[in-house]
């Protein structure tokens, strides 16, 4: 019995420090992977003329598809944009 524990203890330590591992290394790739981002005004003049033509949810879908921008990064660009109309 004792000896379940102590090998069930082992492997889940085993695991979570392959999981931090695993985590730093898409950390890496995120940063590597980026793409360098153009001038902010042009971003969000870019945004802005989209959010006028597609709506919301396809304005984020572009932002994030073809600027590379995060889910949350760009919801929060379309938020903001929304909000000085």
């Amino acid at each position: 019995m004792i000896w379940s524990l102590i090998t069930s203890f082992i492997l889940n330590v085993a695991f979570l420090i392959y999981i931090v591992v695993l985590t730093n290394k898409v950390k890496v790739l995120r940063k590597e992977t980026a793409k360098p981002s153009e001038n902010n005004d042009e971003l969000i003049a870019l945004a802005q003329e989209k959010l006028k033509t597609l709506g919301d949810i396809k304005t984020i879908k572009y932002l994030r598809e073809e600027k590379g921008m995060s889910m949350l990064d760009a919801k929060q660009l379309v938020d903001a944009l929304k909000k000085q109309e």
